[in-house]
Parts: structure tokens; sequence; C-alpha cells
């Protein structure tokens, strides 16, 4: 017998197939919204207030007042979490700048946001699994100059992944000018010598979650790390590289542009790392499957 999967909409829990949108609303007209992927193990949100503090950076960048304070989105959210029968689960916020009557480009004179969340089941891989590694490849970047917003407009992202999975990747590394930036739907990071290195935060890539968390266990631990830019000769001559993303931690990548990495698997700096991503996942009293 399938779950029925509970969505939150607008101050209301309801099974998701209730949960209807008018076709007025900016979030589908315009992309007019931002949006926010939040990790759940063993039934409790990881990272959750970095998570939010994001949304509201999001929302503040698009002229939108946060509509919930933390305390209120945490309460919806641990209860969603439980409706939907805790576990590990994956939850997808979305706030959009709400239902207008007529389609015009300006804001509307009073703004009543669309608020949504949904979670669903999620089976993180074990870390042998992710020590399979991933196969990327470059993308020319055809994005905004606003990258760090987490919008809901989300088209040009799509459109690189989808020229990755169709070449044979599993993911795109996106490239301006030379440099690469971050993945269609992840963070990029490599090691050359014992050192890791991951692009500066800027507005041409999201300032990911994972990719922060990664960055604090290295510092914690003494491991040293840089941001600067990473051109395509540095990612060819990576001992290691690695994506980070909110559903899949740390995946090491094996191939790029049919150019092997290292020696091809996942090496000893993305070992240490995972054990203590996941040391501190399971400290928190979470689950993930070493």
């Amino acid at each position: 017998m399938t779950t029925q999967t509970i969505a939150f909409l607008n101050d209301a829990f309801l099974p998701i197939e209730e949960a209807h949108l008018s076709p007025l609303d900016r979030g589908f007209t315009f992309g007019d919204g931002v949006y926010e992927v939040i990790p759940v193990y063993n039934g409790r949100s990881f990272c959750l207030d970095a998570h939010l503090d994001r949304l509201n950076q999001s929302l503040n960048s698009i002229r939108m007042q946060p509509p919930y304070s933390h305390e209120k989105w945490t309460h919806i959210l641990d209860t969603l979490v439980k409706k939907n029968g805790a576990g590990d689960q994956w939850i997808y916020v979305q706030v959009t700048r709400g239902i207008e009557p007529k389609r015009e480009h300006q804001f509307p004179t009073q703004v009543i946001p669309t608020i949504f969340a949904v979670s669903y089941p999620k089976v993180y891989l074990t870390k042998a699994e992710q020590a399979k590694g991933i196969r990327v490849t470059a993308v020319t970047d055809i994005r905004w100059k606003l990258c760090h917003i987490k919008t809901a407009s989300r088209l040009a992202y799509v459109l690189m992944n989808q020229e990755a999975k169709e070449a044979g990747f599993d993911e795109g590394i996106i490239m301006n000018t030379g440099y690469a930036l971050e993945g269609t739907i992840s963070n990029l990071f490599i090691v050359r010598h014992g050192v890791i290195y991951t692009p500066p935060k800027s507005t041409q890539l999201l300032h990911g979650i994972t990719r922060d968390y990664i960055l604090g266990l290295a510092e914690q631990h003494k491991i040293p790390y840089r941001e600067s830019k990473i051109s395509e000769r540095d990612l060819l001559k990576a001992d290691e590289m690695w994506i980070t993303a909110s559903t899949r931690p740390i995946s090491p990548v094996i191939e790029f542009n049919g150019h092997t990495i290292g020696n091809g698997k996942a090496g000893p700096m993305w070992d240490r790392l995972w054990d203590l991503y996941a040391g501190q996942v399971n400290n928190l009293s979470m689950s993930v499957s070493n």
C-alpha cells in the first residue's frame, strides 16, 4: 500500500494531490520565486538554519520579505517530515510572489506569497556506492548574472544538465571564459598536492550549504584549502575532483571530458572528508551508512 504524500501549502497540510496552484501564480508565469532543497537524516533536517538563512537571502535579493521566522519554518518542516514517515528524506521548499489577476511584469501592489513545501523519502548512497565515482563534462555557461540567488527560474540549468546527460555524463561543469564555476546541480572541488580548491563565492555561482559545510570541516581538521579560480587546465591536472550537493553530499569525479582524474578512483582526501561528514551526521543522531 502506497503511503500518501503530505504537502504544506499556504498554512495548511494536505495530500499532495489536493495541493492546487493557480495558473496566475507568478512562480508559474515568470518563475518569480525562490526555493531550497534540504536533506533529512533519520527524521532530522540537516543544516536547517543555514538553508533558511539562504532562503531569506534569496527572498531579500528578489525584494520579498521572508514569510516566516526560523522558528515557524522549523515547526512546519519538522511536522511535514513526521507526516511523511520520518526516516531519511529530502524537503523541497518554494516561495513565490503569489497570484495576480492579470499578468504584469511589475510587482503586484499587494504581495501575498505562495508558500509550498513537500518532503519525499530518500535513499542516500553508501560510502561504497559513492566511491564508484561519476563522469562529468564541461558545459558552456548560458545563465543570467545573479546565480547566487536560488531562484525557481531553472531553465538554463535544465538545458545544461540535459546537454551533459545526452552526451552520456552524470553532470555538467559550467565553464565561463575558461574557468569552472560549479556543476549544473552541484558545487565543485578539486585537490592538488594535498590542498583542496573550490571556486570563490560570487554572483556567478550558488553558495552551497554543503560546500560551506565541507570547508568548515576542512578548517576544523586543519586540512589546507583555498577558494580560488579553477581553470580547465587545473581540472585536467587535478589529483582528485568532487562535486557536492544537499542530496548527494560528496561525489568523487573519476572522469572529466573523457580524461581520467587521478588514478580513476575515489582519492584519499575524498575518503577522509566523507568520513568526517558522515561522522558529523552520526553525531547529530542521524544515519549515514558507511
